[in-house]
């Protein structure tokens, strides 16, 4: 009973969306690609000290679906996958060349506000809204002069007292599973069929508002201070889009 229950409740879902695209607006899919300059602010190097920050590039693809309310205004959103994260690199106490980086994978789910502009084929384009950001995985690689960084650095105790390895492999768990992030995407969708296959290209930028540091993980650093960290970056997307139904009267 249950089953046919939801069932019906999904049928009727999409036959309202159906008769709603007719009269009001279009839905639309998508697929997208790009690259990114990613940073995670303040680091957090479980007090031992800091190193100077390098440029990471990461990647990301998203399936994107929309709703145009009218030809300039709609609502969107996307489920995606972007590796992101930080590396470092100078020297410590005895150590002459300190390299670490730091991998995050993470599942996200932005809801867009969406505002186009302009009568051509290439439009402007505006995305803005809230991302959330589920971690899927974190991992490092940390070395001195060469050497595994877990074969030199002592082990270092949380602020639980548990003692942990500063060099291992998998961090995972000393990042919060979820950030919640403010994006900004700006660029321009150039229509191959008028209303309705366009590709899209454009800047997309994001800054995470949630300390990404697991609270156990929350140390002082060198100068006996907590600054949390945050996720930030910028990325370039090209994207190809299919409007459902043609052209938004």
């Amino acid at each position: 009973m249950k089953l046919r229950t939801i069932l019906s409740v999904i049928i009727l879902c999409f036959a309202v969306a159906h008769v709603n695209a007719q009269k009001a607006g279009k839905f639309e899919l998508g697929l997208q690609g790009g690259v990114s300059s990613t940073w995670i602010i303040n680091q957090n190097n479980y007090g031992l000290p800091e190193l100077d920050y390098d440029s990471y590039v990461g990647n990301g693809f998203n399936l994107q679906l929309g709703y145009n309310i009218n030809n300039e205004m709609g609502v969107f959103t996307e489920v995606g996958l972007t590796r992101q994260g930080q590396k470092y690199k100078g020297d410590m106490n005895q150590y002459d060349v300190v390299y670490r980086k730091i991998d995050m994978n993470y599942l996200n789910i932005p809801l867009f506000f969406k505002y186009t502009y302009g009568e051509t084929r290439a439009r402007f384009r505006l995305l803005v809204g809230p991302q959330f950001s589920f971690l899927q995985k974190a991992e490092q690689e940390y070395t001195l002069d060469g050497k595994n960084a877990s074969d030199e650095l002592a082990k270092i105790k949380d602020l639980d007292g548990v003692e942990f390895d500063p060099g291992a492999k998998d961090i995972t768990d000393r990042y919060n599973s979820m950030d919640i992030m403010a994006v900004l995407d700006l660029g321009a969708d150039i229509f191959l069929i008028e209303e309705m296959l366009y590709l899209s290209v454009g800047g997309r930028f994001w800054y995470g508002f949630n300390d990404i540091n697991a609270e156990n993980y929350q140390l002082k650093n060198i100068d006996d201070n907590y600054d949390p960290s945050h996720n930030g970056g910028g990325s370039l997307y090209l994207g190809i889009h299919y409007v459902i139904g043609g052209k938004v009267e």
